[in-house]
């Protein structure tokens, strides 16, 4: 049962314990001997909705501490017991290729318990890549691609934007925009006559476009034009207009 707490997002306190209001546990994994628990867990803050989510690794033993102590860095995602001693774990990169930040991968240890890092990326070795759009600029000099990488159209990956020279080769990651799971953000895009960008996208995805560009792209300017009765229901950039 999900207790709803009156907890402000802003005062609560630091520690997170398992008897707390609050407190929601998503998920539970034993090792293999059941010595040790992998918890899944966030904050139930009330009119701000959930929040403030952990995984941590922990004794039987440790189930009445602060989970804070034994939690994971939230960069960290698709966790897997390997053994008693030992978890898996991908850490997201797409947030680094975005930023430009260097991609440091280090392998971790929490309460006794190694954790085997590895990159992930989204792209597996079967995907092929798919052009959704590509547009050569007025003054010839760029093109504009749009593309994702799947197995098949029943599935479709997220996309990468890209601006290239003409005729030059399509980068692995988008180089201007690269979109997540959730949505593509962009759902259309096209030149203007001034050899700039516009893009296309609806009201629940036009302000966060900001967040997904690459930080070192091509100095070409962009407008974004929300419209939602063309695209307010879409949240891919595909051929016909984004699904």
């Amino acid at each position: 049962m999900i207790i709803l707490s009156s907890c402000n997002l802003y005062d609560r306190k630091e520690d997170v314990l398992m008897t707390d209001q609050d407190y929601v546990e998503n998920y539970r994994e034993f090792s293999p001997d059941s010595s040790m628990l992998l918890i899944n867990y966030s904050l139930d803050l009330g009119a701000f909705g959930y929040g403030q989510s952990g995984t941590a690794i922990l004794k039987l033993s440790d189930t009445t501490k602060n989970l804070r102590d034994f939690s994971l860095p939230n960069t960290l995602t698709r966790l897997k017991w390997l053994d008693n001693q030992t978890i898996s774990a991908q850490f997201d990169i797409l947030h680094s290729l975005r930023t430009g930040e260097k991609i440091v991968l280090t392998d971790k240890e929490i309460n006794g318990v190694k954790i085997k890092v590895s990159g992930l990326d989204y792209i597996d070795k079967d995907d092929h890549l798919e052009i959704e759009h590509r547009e050569l600029s007025p003054n010839g000099q760029f093109e504009l691609v749009a593309y994702r990488y799947l197995k098949d159209r029943s599935n479709l990956n997220f996309i990468h934007i890209s601006v290239i020279p003409a005729g030059g080769q399509i980068p692995k990651y988008g180089n201007y925009l690269i979109a997540d799971m959730q949505s593509d953000y962009v759902l259309n895009g096209t030149w203007t006559e001034k050899n700039e960008l516009k893009f296309y996208s609806n009201s629940q995805y036009s302000d966060l476009i900001q967040y997904y560009l690459v930080n070192d792209r091509e100095k070409i300017k962009y407008e974004i034009v929300t419209d939602d009765k063309e695209y307010g229901s879409k949240y891919r950039w595909t051929k016909k207009s984004g699904i």
